[in-house]
């Protein structure tokens, strides 16, 4: 005969005078529904705390979950109470077993956090007028109290992760995050990210306009203190960008040059070993930083000694003459970008071919797009690149269709894919906002910001790049990027709750996206030709064989 099963009581309510048990109760009927054991046991609203002691004793309940949703005033009193009576009756977690746990809103949830030895969380919504204790003051009032450390197993808010509470469930001791070792390395981290958080990871911008780079050293100081993102990508000014390799052998005088034009006043080595510096805490961040317009295969050498790179971006076409943005010639630069690209191959690094969304920001057609990605992901391979960071800017033009954007970048994706099946050649997804569709509204800018990550997740990205909602109107400071972050990550749980894969069967987005891949063919076709390709395919014949596998099976199974 089985023996029956030990009932895991959770006894449940909400501490007098509170009547909000709605949480509380949910908590209590998830761990039932974990089929483990557990069996909610509900006592209602409003349970004084004599009342409460009786239960847990008649009981035996394994756990015991409460909460105060009265704000924080009077809190430290309930607590002081329960845990007077609990030790008086010996019901205290050391003798009973009992599993203690308390819910609140975040400023009463730090509270019992500070009297009961837990770190007290960050707390950036609630109004000053709403808190009614000095926290560290509480913490040193409390730490020598046996009693009260450590009392609670749970300690929960309305910021209480899935994570957290299935750790509670299993009995499992949480390794803070803080402890994790964070790779340095781009497709390590990826993985890390997705295995603990189930995210892409998250990249973003920063770079202070000022007459020193102590600001931004600062700035990325905090965003590795609060976790918000995985890589930090440094905005130099344009004196960097042009000169930062002369000033390093001493052949230009930095202080000839305005600082702060465009971004961080970078001039040496020594300034860049600062900011890698700054990434040392928190959850570690990679940091980043754009290649330069002049003597890039001497600025990657830099870069890679004192950032450790996760991966550069370089253009083709680009940062020379065409665009103003360096002293080289069309020609000198593609040259210069491809020894480039071959360098960072060299030593095996991830990389990222910019052109296609610098030819969306002036206006390309679609199919010139998904052209340009086609030729980046064949120049990466054939520089050598085994991880080829496939960057899809979104929301350009501003006005397009969401699901004709979506149409032109699932076309780009599936004529490069074919480069992975036949060669040792990886790509690593990156999406992200159109960098002249945000309003200079910033309320508006939000919800903008929401609704282009939403998009970009059918993508599947393994990096997002978070352009933060404040760029339209100012360069984004620390408190705007973390602000930004924290909205994508929203975002990736509301996709994740109803990704909708049926997208892709919509007729109208089926349609756009194989007349795209005909075009972007038709321009390669063209490019062939000009260079000399005399093969059986003509521009006679060329629909004939601008099909889908799929079309060529059917025409063949006719035959």
């Amino acid at each position: 005969m089985d023996k029956p099963t030990k009932k895991r009581r959770v006894l449940n309510c909400s501490i007098d005078p509170c009547v909000h048990t709605l949480g509380v109760e949910k908590f209590a009927e998830w761990l039932e529904s974990k089929g483990i054991g557990y069996i909610a046991i509900k006592l209602g609203p409003a349970v004084s705390i004599d009342e409460l002691i009786d239960k847990i004793r008649e009981s035996k309940a394994e756990v015991v979950a409460f909460c105060y949703r009265l704000g924080d005033l009077h809190v430290d009193e309930v607590i002081e109470e329960l845990i007077e009576k609990v030790y008086k009756y010996g019901l205290e977690p050391e003798k009973s077993g009992v599993r203690y746990c308390f819910g609140g809103l975040r400023i009463a949830a730090n509270l019992v956090r500070a009297m009961t030895g837990f770190l007290i969380l960050e707390d950036k919504f609630s109004p000053p007028e709403g808190r009614h204790f000095n926290l560290e003051k509480i913490a040193q009032e409390y730490k020598d109290k046996e009693k009260f450390q450590g009392f609670f197993e749970l300690i929960v808010d309305d910021y209480v992760t899935m994570e957290e509470l299935e750790y509670f469930a299993q009995k499992k001791v949480r390794i803070a995050k803080e402890k994790i070792k964070w790779s340095d390395d781009l497709l390590e981290r990826i993985k890390q990210v997705r295995q603990l958080e189930n995210r892409p990871i998250l990249r973003a911008h920063i770079g202070a306009a000022a007459e020193t780079i102590e600001p931004t050293i600062e700035g990325t100081r905090k965003l590795s203190e609060s976790g918000a993102l995985e890589i930090v990508s440094l905005a130099p000014d344009q004196s960097c960008q042009a000169f930062l390799a002369k000033f390093v052998r001493g052949e230009e005088d930095p202080e000839k040059y305005r600082k702060g034009e465009g971004g961080a006043p970078i001039r040496s080595k020594e300034d860049l070993r600062k900011l890698k510096e700054a990434t040392k805490c928190g959850n570690w961040p990679m940091i980043r930083i754009y290649s330069g317009t002049d003597e890039l295969v001497e600025l990657a050498k830099i870069f890679e000694e004192t950032l450790h790179m996760p991966f550069p971006a370089v253009p083709i076409f680009f940062y020379n003459r065409l665009d103003g943005r360096g002293p080289l010639s069309i020609l000198d630069g593609i040259n210069e970008h491809f020894n480039t690209m071959r360098w960072w191959a060299s030593i095996d690094k991830p990389l990222e071919i910019n052109d296609p969304h610098q030819w969306q920001l002036r206006r390309c057609s679609d199919d010139m797009y998904v052209t340009d990605h086609i030729l980046c992901g064949i120049v990466a391979l054939k520089m050598g690149i085994k991880n080829y960071v496939m960057q899809l800017m979104f929301d350009l033009p501003p006005e397009i269709n969401p699901l004709y954007d979506l149409a032109k970048m699932k076309a780009a994706c599936e004529l490069i894919e074919p480069l992975t099946e036949h060669f040792d050649f990886n790509i690593v997804k990156e999406t992200r906002g159109g960098l002249s569709s945000f309003p200079p509204n910033l309320d508006k800018a939000k919800s903008h910001l929401a609704m282009t990550t939403y998009w970009q997740m059918f993508m599947e990205p393994d990096i997002v790049h978070v352009v933060s909602y404040c760029e339209a109107h100012h360069d984004a400071k620390p408190e705007d990027i973390i602000a930004s972050c924290d909205i994508t990550k929203q975002t990736f749980e509301e996709y994740y709750r109803t990704p909708l894969p049926e997208v892709w069967q919509i007729p109208a987005v089926v349609a756009r996206k194989e007349e795209l891949k005909k075009g972007a063919m038709y321009n390669i076709f063209h490019l062939a030709l000009m260079g000399g390709y005399e093969g059986k395919v003509n521009l006679e014949n060329f629909f004939e064989y601008a099909v889908s596998p799929e079309e060529r099976w059917k025409k063949l199974s006719f035959r």
